[in-house]
């Protein structure tokens, strides 16, 4: 179980009762947590926590989750810790850190809208226009758009030929601003191991009206990775942090078969890997060069945003 979110612009005569009637257990700017004790007589183990967000109709973008991660998780771990001890079984906030960031971040997009498939269209539109808006942008920001920005459009430049596959493409933000662009590829695949994610990027270019893009499930570590056929140019961003060290070459190995000129790769810096986003390694441009030259092709690697390892054939 996760909080039950509420929007005050989906639900306000909610967040005004709660506002008036219950002390709030812990807040920050964006978010304000209240703790809701079970009615008497009833089965519910323990209490349960509602969180009330302030973000309006044209904010619900992809940086909801630099302030779920950085705002929302706090208050959630400090407003645990208040509450008494139970059991991992009963304790309906006994989440990994993953789990509980993506469902959060899924939870207020839905708060906005009772049609989900319109409240992931809000979110997808506003998310494509604050990236765009950041590509044109040199001024750095401390979000996940602004990084994002600066990271696609260094990408559009080193992409080449006429096909491209973004693998791991996650929301496939980077296949959908290629599909905008009037120099796009004629063949933009994403793929992805999550279904839903991957249903939603569809469900988006079909509303959109963006023909030249497809996607599609595919396990980077599969057996089946060949189906997708053969591309230009192959990326994979921020993907190869969330696969297990021992399955790093096995993946880029794939990917370079897949790729006929390019393979684009890149991958955040941190010390530890960051529990948040499901992170299970770290890297440096050291260890992509060991990578790049396991693959055998012409290789290069820099820093921007991260580590990148571009090969070519």
């Amino acid at each position: 179980m996760i909080p039950l979110v509420l929007s005050p612009w989906r639900h306000a005569a909610l967040t005004a009762c709660l506002a008036a009637n219950l002390p709030a257990t812990a807040g920050s700017q964006h978010f304000t947590v209240y703790r809701l004790e079970p009615a008497p007589h009833t089965s519910i183990a323990g209490p349960e926590l509602v969180v009330v967000h302030t973000f309006p109709p044209e904010q619900i973008d992809n940086n909801l989750g630099f302030y779920v991660a950085n705002e929302l998780l706090p208050l959630l771990s400090a407003a645990r810790g208040r509450l008494p001890e139970a059991s991992p079984v009963d304790d309906p906030f006994a989440h990994d850190q993953q789990s509980l960031f993506e469902q959060c971040v899924g939870a207020i997009v839905r708060s906005m809208d009772g049609n989900e498939g319109r409240a992931w269209h809000r979110f997808y539109v506003n998310s494509l226009a604050a990236l765009e808006r950041a590509m044109q942008s040199d001024q750095p920001t401390p979000d996940f758009i602004g990084p994002f920005g600066a990271i696609y459009r260094r990408l559009m430049g080193l992409a080449r030929g006429a096909s491209l596959l973004d693998a791991g493409t996650c929301f496939g933000f980077l296949p959908l601003l290629l599909a905008r662009r009037d120099d796009r590829p004629d063949t933009i695949v994403g793929c992805d191991l999550d279904a839903a994610l991957v249903g939603f990027a569809n469900a988006y270019a079909r509303r959109a009206g963006l023909a030249s893009v497809r996607f599609t499930v595919a396990d980077l570590l599969g057996d089946d990775l060949a189906r997708l056929g053969r591309f230009d140019t192959v990326t994979c961003v921020h993907v190869l942090e969330h696969l297990a060290p021992e399955q790093t070459l096995t993946a880029l190995r794939a990917l370079w078969q897949l790729t006929t000129r390019r393979l684009i790769v890149t991958v955040p810096l941190e010390e530890q890997p960051d529990p948040r986003f499901g992170h299970r390694q770290t890297f440096t441009t050291g260890r992509l060069e060991i990578l790049g030259r396991e693959l055998g092709g012409r290789f290069q690697t820099f820093e921007l945003h991260g580590c990148w390892l571009v090969v070519d054939r």
